[in-house]
This record gives C-alpha cells, sequence and structure tokens, in this order.
C-alpha cells in the first residue's frame, strides 16, 4: 500500500471488516459509519485482559470523527506507520464505531527498524472474539461494552471446562 492508495485501500478493508462483522455476529451493524484513531502504544500492557480493558475506557473518551479527517491524520504519519488495524469498536442501531488502530515504525527495535524502514505498512480488518465463541458461532460485537449474563455466563462455562484440561 502506497500513500496514494492508502485511502482506496482502507476503505476496502472497511468493507471487508463489515462483511466479517455481518457473518459472524448477530447485531445490525449500521452503515453510518464513524472513526477513532489510536496509536497501539496507548494501550501498552504486559497483561493482555488489563490491555483490551484499558483501551476500551480510553477509546469511549474519544470523540468519533469523520473518515476525511482520519486519512488526513494518517497520511501525515504515512513514513511512520508500520501496520494498520481495524476494528468495529462498537455496533449500534444508528451508528458503528470503527477504531483505527496504528503502530508506529519508530516504535520497533532498532535491528528490526532497519528491515522495514522502507516498507509500506500492512492493513489488517480483525473482529475481537470472545473466549468461548467455536466454529461458526454468531456472537454480540460489542461484547466488551456489554456484561450481560449470557456473555459472563459462557464465559465461566468455557473457564471451568479449560481448566479442568489444563490441570
Amino acid at each position: 500500500m502506497i500513500e496514494e492508495t492508502l485511502q482506496t485501500n482502507i476503505k476496502q478493508s472497511i468493507t471487508n471488516l463489515l462483511k466479517l462483522a455481518e457473518i459472524s455476529c448477530w447485531n445490525k451493524i449500521s452503515s453510518n459509519l464513524t472513526f477513532i484513531l489510536s496509536d497501539y502504544n496507548e494501550f501498552t500492557n504486559t497483561n493482555f485482559h488489563l490491555e483490551k480493558k484499558s483501551r476500551n475506557v480510553i477509546n469511549k473518551k474519544k470523540s468519533p470523527q469523520e473518515f476525511e479527517k482520519i486519512i488526513e491524520i494518517l497520511k501525515k504519519e504515512y513514513s511512520d506507520l508500520y501496520d494498520i488495524s481495524l476494528y468495529v469498536f462498537k455496533a449500534k442501531k444508528e451508528e458503528t464505531i470503527i477504531e483505527i488502530q496504528y503502530y508506529r515504525k519508530s516504535n520497533l527495535d532498532k535491528d528490526f527498524f532497519e528491515t522495514v524502514r522502507h516498507n509500506p505498512p500492512m492493513l489488517h480488518s480483525k473482529i475481537s472474539l470472545p473466549v468461548y465463541v467455536k466454529n461458526k458461532e454468531k456472537f454480540d460485537i460489542n461484547w466488551e461494552h456489554r456484561r450481560r449474563f449470557s456473555h459472563i455466563w459462557k464465559t465461566f462455562i468455557y473457564t471451568l471446562k479449560n481448566r479442568k484440561i489444563i490441570e
């Protein structure tokens, strides 16, 4: 992906992300899209679960923006972008908020930085899966925000089953 095709490539990735969400989740996904931008280093934590929680807390405080504004910021940072990942942050009936998370080349260790310095950024579309989801089972796209009984129960059962396997 070169700087000139950044906007087009991200639009295509958004389309792919929304298709993935429709296939994987039972929620209705609104076509009214807004965006939040995140630097991966905002959330770095050694504990995966704490990182997810801090990501949600930080992102909830952000004001969603229009696509053009986000692209403008990414183009300014293009030369330092190593990886761009798109997530459905939250899906509501009237709007879908997409998080565009980036990782900077300048955050890489020196040796690896030298090998990727001239590489264009990678682009990914991802959906966070609850731990208990199996195969093609559909789930709530907003599971990280809602603490519904069904989610808590399924996580509890999954933990019990896996504890027996691990022990």
